[in-house]
């Protein structure tokens, strides 16, 4: 049987985590003070350091994208996802003087008509500041593909990559369980999401009180649900490759901290999300005979899932989640129907090219759920129609157009030496897909639309290197 070469991590990997690990601490602390002594210690030495250092860099921001760190410079919130703007500096300047070709993607008519969309929308703008936060973010994801392109040119330079990532989502899902415990946020929550009033973000300021879910550094459950879903398959996939499928390995004690943070969420988006991409999984590799044992297999799962539920989980079931029981879910359910509802109108009004980014949420403002903060900001909790509504049917083909190919040309990839990296990377993205049915922030929350875009542009990148290295021998 053909088995995937293990290659164990460098010593270089295990430095360069520990580098990541000890600024994002340094970060964090930083916060605590003014932002004078935050630039004067910890910007401009970070800045000196990976002025030259491109990918060192990436590798921070890996790290960070959960931990979108914000320095409060007046009313102006300055986030850590801004690095992935100041990246092309050092990029840029370590290719000054090169002859080294620039790589572009496949997907690069489909990027431009989103970036002429997201330009578009800048002379539509209803809100100006929070449109050009919302377009420099998009913008800024999807460059983020390039830089990879580019920078990625060895695959245990990919390996760093996922190491890193599955290393601070441990994080984030130790700090998720400590904020369960304590049934309250902490205090790296409020540093990581300092509340503020401000045009970029609207109703900053305000938050929902504790609910027995836990929200971990991210901006709500939901977004932090879909976080681990597309960081589970990477700590399999570790797991799988690195920790040798040993129960004590680290990687399998991340994997068990990814699943209970993710219970924990009560995001059941999330976990429909990843039962069934986990089935589609299992049918496509499944032989024949073995899809009868699938369904005993999901009838035994779903019994299981229902006893714990109504067991373990039924205070928070009933009581604590759901606050009024079957009455909160019909009005969850009508609220969510009169918002998909609103948001297909909306698109309707301009079909094509859709009411541009951040006019929806003008438009949104003159409605009445009871979600929050009753006005700017509000979302229709589904990411196609909301696509549908700022960009309309063009928009939306496009971005469907480079998460479908990513997946299907990650389930093409041949090459031993990436294809259960690809096959990691797609499950991820599968179920980043089926939740968002439910939920937005898939695509357009701070953390997790960082983490979509960075592995749409590794999956790229691997498939380039499939083409140019051949393939490593199997394992004996």
């Amino acid at each position: 049987m053909a088995t995937f070469p293990s290659i164990r991590p460098s010593s270089r990997s295990h430095a360069l985590t520990l580098v990541t690990a000890v600024i994002g601490a340094a970060l964090a602390a930083s916060l605590f003070y003014t932002p004078i002594p935050f630039a004067i210690f910890i910007a401009i030495p970070f800045f000196i350091y990976f002025g030259t250092r491109p990918y060192e860099l990436l590798l921070v921001m890996v790290f960070l994208i959960p931990f979108n760190f914000i320095v409060p410079i007046g009313p102006v919130p300055v986030a850590a996802e801004l690095l992935k703007v100041f990246v092309w500096v050092p990029f840029l300047v370590s290719r000054w003087g090169k002859q080294a070709s620039f790589c572009t993607s496949k997907y690069n008519k489909y990027f431009t008509v989103i970036a002429a969309l997201l330009f578009l929308s800048l002379f539509r703008s209803h809100d100006f500041p929070y449109t050009i936060k919302e377009c420099v973010r998009l913008a800024s994801n999807i460059g983020l593909c390039y830089v990879l392109l580019n920078l990625v040119d060895t695959r245990e330079k990919v390996m760093d990559i996922l190491r890193v990532l599955t290393a601070s989502c441990f994080l984030v899902a130790a700090y998720g369980l400590y904020q369960f415990a304590i049934q309250d946020y902490g205090p790296l929550f409020w540093i990581v999401n300092p509340r503020l009033d401000t045009g970029l973000s609207h109703y900053r300021d305000t938050f929902w009180p504790w609910r027995n879910r836990i929200v971990s550094v991210l901006t709500s459950e939901m977004e932090l649900g879909h976080y681990f879903n597309l960081c589970l398959p990477i700590g399999v996939l570790l797991w799988t490759v690195e920790g040798r499928k040993r129960v004590g390995s680290k990687w399998f004690w991340t994997v068990l901290a990814m699943l209970a943070g993710l219970v924990l969420t009560f995001t059941f988006s999330a976990w429909l999300a990843l039962l069934a991409t986990s089935g589609l999984y299992f049918l496509f590799f499944a032989k024949k005979g073995s899809r009868s044992k699938a369904l005993i297999a999901g009838v035994i799962l779903l019994a299981i899932i229902v006893a714990v539920l109504t067991g373990p989980l039924q205070p928070f079931v009933e009581g604590k989640l759901l606050s009024t029981g079957v009455g909160s879910v019909a009005w969850d359910l009508a609220t969510r129907a009169g918002m998909w509802m609103f948001a297909l109108q909306t698109w309707w009004s301009h079909p094509l090219i859709g009411v541009g980014v951040g006019n929806y949420e003008v438009l949104s403002s003159s409605t009445d759920w009871v979600l929050g903060a009753q006005s700017l900001g509000t979302t229709p909790h589904q990411t196609y129609f909301y696509l549908l509504a700022i960009f309309g049917v063009i928009g939306t083909a496009c971005i469907l157009a480079v998460l479908l190919g990513t997946v299907r040309a990650n389930f093409a990839l041949r090459n031993p030496a990436f294809r259960l990296i690809g096959l990691a990377i797609a499950f991820g993205l599968v179920a980043n897909m089926i939740g968002s049915f439910g939920d937005d922030s898939t695509m357009f929350g701070p953390h997790t639309s960082y983490l979509v875009w960075l592995l749409v542009g590794l999956s790229e990148a691997i498939h380039n290197l499939a083409a140019l290295q051949p393939p490593i021998k199997q394992a004996e």
